[in-house]
């Protein structure tokens, strides 16, 4: 139980440290992020250079593809979806039919 009750101006104080440790927490993680950020691009970036450069080969084409078919399978069903969302009492699917 609680033997002595907290001024305002002592609630005050706790409520502002409280806020500073939080925001002294969450810059330390970013400053921790970005250095880790750093240090990999670096590691990444060495190992890159070690590594003896391949000719670039040309990656060929991918044949175009026709996708009407996929936008319309993607259209209906959508248009299902929606169709039983307006609906509150549909429960399964024998319900749409």
């Amino acid at each position: 139980m609680i033997h002595g009750s907290m001024s305002l101006g002592v609630a005050g104080i706790v409520s502002l440290v409280s806020m500073a440790v939080v925001f002294v927490v969450l810059l330390l993680l970013f400053v921790i992020i970005t250095a880790f950020g750093k240090f990999f691009a670096a590691k990444k970036e060495k190992t890159a250079s070690s590594a003896p450069a391949a000719p670039a080969a040309t990656p060929a084409a991918a044949p175009r593809q026709d996708d009407a078919e996929l936008i319309a399978v993607l259209s209906a069903a959508i248009a299902e979806y929606e169709r039983g969302r307006r609906n509150p009492f549909i429960r399964n699917r024998r319900d749409l039919d």
